[in-house]
């Protein structure tokens, strides 16, 4: 699988990208993020098929189903972007119900990641069956690891004040 170095490079600059939020106080900061994010889908997209064999006929009835759980699970990194970039903000006034707050609102985040994911791979079973769509949900949490592992290095802990 080429998964390991493309997937490198892209939770490389999906970690800088999101810091760069995370710092950015103008629209066109923002925007600069949004297009690396469109960027990033596109070669997850390309990573995809790379590592996802499919006959012509799954390709036409596949593809569909992923370009609506890549829209799908967009809002969900737009959401986690958000919670990022506010938590860099009030990082250095962190107080109980602050971080309360960003520990629920990022549960939540997830909690409906993983209800897309479930959505999409119930459809993509049905047009590619079980053993293709397990393989694709097994490249996204591979990609995702990869992304998160990146954040995990540049995001620090929650700061404990007495």
């Amino acid at each position: 699988m080429m998964i390991s170095f493309r997937s490198s490079m892209m939770a490389l600059a999906l970690t800088a990208g999101l810091a760069f939020t995370a710092s950015a106080q103008d629209q066109s900061a923002w925007t600069a993020v949004q297009q690396l994010q469109a960027d990033l889908r596109a070669d997850r997209q390309a990573l995809v098929a790379e590592n996802l064999p499919l006959s012509e006929g799954e390709a036409r009835m596949f593809w569909p189903v992923y370009k609506a759980y890549a829209a799908d699970l967009s809002k969900a990194g737009d959401r986690k972007a958000s919670i990022i970039a506010a938590y860099a903000q009030n990082f250095d006034s962190m107080t109980d119900s602050k971080a309360d707050a960003f520990m629920k609102d990022y549960l939540s985040m997830e909690s409906d990641r993983l209800k897309v994911r479930q959505k999409y791979a119930k459809e993509a079973t049905k047009v590619i069956g079980a053993q293709k769509a397990a393989r694709w949900m097994q490249i996204e949490t591979k990609l995702d690891s990869i992304v998160n592992v990146g954040l995990a290095n540049e995001i620090p802990l929650v700061p404990i004040k007495k």
